[in-house]
């Protein structure tokens, strides 16, 4: 019918958007808005927001938090590479036709010597990123679900800062193949202040992916493969993720990241105690940078 004419149709613009969108020469910043939040999605490689029990669906795509349906207040301590730490909590309340979330983001990159020319230490400074993200998620009728994040962003480093603001768009089709679903996002699109006079990029990406869950027996099994591209660099990125739950009260997970520069696999676990879930997440990273650790806790209503 004409709605589904009118979908196929922003669809078409947002992906010509994204094949258009123009190459630009600026500095690359605002890297943490790739990082993935909320320990249970990490394990997968960035997948499973469908079936998340935390807050956090809605940054890997902005329609997510209407699928899941929960009221949550989620908390992630990551402890990431080079000894930075990123800190997030965020809020959920999805209510069958509509879903309002919240969230921020902090990235610390602990304290960095300053040094002169010469090398001799003279200070020290202490980088962070921040982010603020308000989400809004509407279901256009039962198979059509579509989001838009919005995300107030700062970046300091030294004595340098940028200001900015970005957008995430997601989609969702709920396919008439049994519980198959098809997602589209694109995330980062926005405008900041220059840093050191200088224009700064957003990490602008598009996702497509296919997400499904099944139940042998007891067991349930949820699976999302997903397609992802930077735009600041000419590769096909692909994801694979995979939950499973052997009993009600526990959460196995396992990511497997295809063409990414130093990380492939990841591995997690949560544990599920009637309000209170307990994540924990494992993400090794090749040539020796240290490997990543995440706890996340989230409390549903």
């Amino acid at each position: 019918g004409g709605l589904m004419k009118k979908i196929y149709l922003i669809l078409a613009l947002l992906l010509l958007t994204v094949f258009t969108y123009a190459e630009t020469s600026g500095e690359n910043g605002f890297q943490m808005l790739r990082i993935v939040t909320g320990a249970d999605l990490a394990a997968q490689g960035g997948t499973g927001s469908l079936y998340s029990r935390s807050a956090f669906g809605f940054l890997q795509n902005a329609a997510a938090n209407l699928i899941t349906r929960n009221q949550v207040i989620s908390m992630t301590q990551n402890y990431w590479i080079f000894d930075t730490k990123l800190n997030s909590m965020a809020y959920s309340n999805g209510k069958g036709k509509t879903s309002f979330s919240i969230a921020y983001r902090y990235l610390d990159y602990g304290k960095i010597d300053n040094r002169d020319e010469v090398g001799t230490i003279i200070g020290e400074f202490h980088p962070l990123d921040l982010s603020l993200s308000v989400n809004f998620a509407y279901r256009i009728n039962p198979d059509h679900y579509v989001g838009i994040t919005a995300n107030g962003i700062y970046e300091k480093i030294d004595t340098s800062s940028s200001l900015g603001a970005s957008f995430d768009l997601g989609y969702i089709y709920l396919t008439n193949v049994k519980n198959l679903k098809l997602t589209a996002a694109l995330k980062h699109l926005g405008k900041t202040s220059k840093m050191n006079a200088e224009e700064i990029d957003l990490p602008v990406t598009a996702e497509f992916s296919l997400a499904d869950d099944f139940q042998i027996n007891s067991v349930i099994l949820f699976s999302e493969i997903k397609a992802v591209k930077y735009f600041d660099d000419d590769r096909l990125r692909a994801v694979a993720g995979v939950g499973i739950r052997p009993v009600e009260k526990l959460d196995l997970r396992l990511g497997y990241k295809f063409n990414y520069d130093s990380e492939d696999i990841s591995f997690g676990i949560g544990v599920n105690l009637n309000k209170i879930n307990i994540d924990y997440t494992y993400i090794p990273f090749k040539y020796e940078i240290n490997d990543v650790h995440m706890v996340g806790i989230n409390y549903i209503f």
